[in-house]
């Protein structure tokens, strides 16, 4: 008793301590548990949704579409009436009935593969997004972009661009860990790839007249550079070379233009959009001169050859474990057997026979479905 008199005010102290404590540990535990199963709640009901679907079409074939260019509608209710699924209510309030339906993909036209898509809207609480409208909404104030000097997503005419060393950029595809450059007016992203080819491979290596050798022509619809990557898209036989792309992730692949015009050697400007003045559709391309410039923070990278333009820079490390070096679409205007490349950080006109492996460059559709992360390295976006 005498111990407890003395020290009573220790032990009150250490009481009210240890209460506060546990309120907020239980206080922390049911706020992230509560957002943690109300995102896989709406998960799952997005695959009941889509599984509903899948069900639905095997009895009814003839709603699925004929070619790639057509997609087909099932509408909840349709699926409600025919026994496939239960009416579906938002997770936070069961009075709230949710409105849905899937959209299906043919994927091939020579295969009868599907995609199927779900979307839902369920009152206030949830409506699927794009990745593109999540990405644009997370990085956004009220809409509005306030970003002028931290790493992340900023506007620029009608595009979203990431900028900086570690933007929350990441998207996990297939079998790769791409980096997303930009989303594009159309709600299309463009996502270069983390992880290099194994192979090492030469923009150009035909005989060259102005050179009286075989140092290649930098002509890239006629090019080595060019019939690499369609070789990367299109190869499935382990005999013939390296397989890149898995079946997965050529089904978000869509084609897109690429930038394939050649830059002046003094022209250090990084907006003169000269790379751009000359395109060309491609499946799986390369990043262009300019693109690397432009995602650096530092005040100082005003010009193409600025070493300034390597800090705050993402592309110095996709990996973000090392150095590296990039090959570009971007050929040399002044004279017909150069490149540009970008090694440890600096750019310079290469010999377009010089190997080197590839950072293989894709767009995505804009009709992907964002489906968890939040776009850091350990914390991918992932996509339905």
């Amino acid at each position: 008793m005498n111990w407890l008199r003395d020290n009573i005010l220790k032990v009150v102290l250490f009481v009210f301590v240890a209460i506060i404590v546990v309120v907020v540990i239980v206080a922390c535990t049911m706020g992230g548990g509560k957002t943690q199963n109300t995102t896989e709640g709406y998960i799952a009901l997005e695959n009941k949704l889509q599984n509903a679907a899948i069900s639905y079409v095997k009895e009814h074939k003839s709603v699925l579409p004929k070619t790639t260019e057509t997609i087909k509608k099932i509408k909840l209710d349709t699926l409600i009436e025919a026994g496939k699924i239960n009416k579906l209510h938002a997770v936070e309030d069961g009075s709230v009935t949710c409105k849905g339906y899937v959209e299906i993909e043919k994927l091939y036209e020579d295969k009868n593969e599907y995609k199927y898509i779900p979307y839902l809207s369920c009152g206030k609480y949830y409506v699927t997004k794009t990745i593109s409208d999540y990405i644009i909404d997370k990085e956004t104030e009220n809409g509005t972009f306030n970003r002028t000097v931290d790493d992340g997503l900023y506007a620029s005419n009608d595009e979203y661009i990431f900028r900086g060393e570690h933007p929350d950029n990441f998207i996990i595809l297939g079998e790769h860990l791409y980096r997303i450059i930009k989303i594009n007016s159309e709600g299309q992203l463009q996502l270069i790839s983390t992880t290099r080819t194994e192979g090492y491979y030469m923009w150009d290596d035909r005989y060259n007249i102005t050179k009286d050798d075989f140092v290649g022509i930098t002509d890239f619809g006629k090019s080595r550079l060019y019939d690499t990557l369609v070789f990367l898209y299109e190869n499935e036989l382990e005999e013939q070379g390296e397989i890149y792309f898995s079946d997965l992730e050529k089904t978000y692949i869509t084609e897109h233009d690429f930038c394939i015009g050649k830059r002046d050697t003094n022209d250090t400007n990084i907006y003169s959009g000269v790379e751009c003045t000359e395109t060309m559709p491609l499946k799986v391309g390369l990043i262009s001169l300019n693109e690397y410039a432009r995602v650096s923070l530092d005040a100082n990278c005003t010009g193409i050859y600025n070493l300034s333009c390597s800090n705050y820079n993402y592309f110095t490390s996709l990996d973000t474990k090392s150095q590296n070096t990039i090959t570009t679409l971007t050929a040399v205007s002044n004279n017909t057997y150069d490149y540009f490349s970008v090694s440890y950080t600096e750019v310079y006109p290469r010999k377009a026979y010089i190997e080197a492996p590839l950072y293989p460059v894709i767009y995505i559709n804009d009709k992907v479905i964002y489906k968890s992360g939040s776009g850091t390295y350990i914390d991918p976006y992932v996509i339905r």
